[in-house]
């Protein structure tokens, strides 16, 4: 009775770790679209792209960096900046991701280039958008390309399923066949 009593325990705080996860959310990255409201200040809402050097614009407050926030975190920062400003004392800020970056096709697609990279975004959603896969192209012979956190390149092969990163460019093979 013990050791299911301890099991269960483990996976309920599991659960709420990957809850707590899931609340942070993404990390904003360059290229990003945001949506940012002010509630009650119609004013200042505004839809602004994360420039390359991970800043954005905002009203009264200037260049704010948003590249390695969540969308909570950067509401609370621009709150604060508000307030401190005495733009508005208790503002309440949504910030909501419109567009996640970009993604690049290449290879073997019918219209290689790149593509505005919406949430929760495969590989075959992907393709899709980039007008599919060529008639010489082959969908299991997929590789992503994507810049890891310490600079160096990674390239795997992936499955239609596989879920697209910002910045991440999908290669498609020509088939054998």
């Amino acid at each position: 009775m013990r050791l299911v009593f301890r099991y269960a325990l483990i996976f309920l705080l599991g659960l709420f770790a990957l809850d707590a996860a899931n609340a942070a959310g993404r990390r904003l990255v360059a290229s990003d679209v945001l949506q940012i409201k002010v509630v009650g200040q119609s004013e200042l809402d505004t839809q602004v792209r994360i420039s390359n050097d991970g800043t954005i614009n905002f009203p009264y407050l200037g260049r704010i960096t948003a590249a390695g926030l969540g969308e909570d975190e950067l509401g609370e920062r621009i709150k604060n900046g508000l307030a401190q400003k005495g733009i508005v004392k208790r503002a309440q800020v949504l910030v909501t991701t419109v567009e996640a970056g970009v993604y690049y096709l290449y290879g073997f697609v019918n219209k290689p280039g790149q593509y505005p990279l919406t949430r929760d975004m495969n590989v075959q959603q992907a393709l899709s958008a980039g007008g599919g896969i060529a008639p010489l192209g082959s969908d299991w012979r997929l590789q992503i390309r994507r810049k890891m956190p310490d600079g160096k390149t990674m390239e795997k092969s992936v499955t239609l399923d596989e879920e697209v990163q910002p910045n991440d460019t999908i290669v498609v093979g020509e088939r054998i066949f």
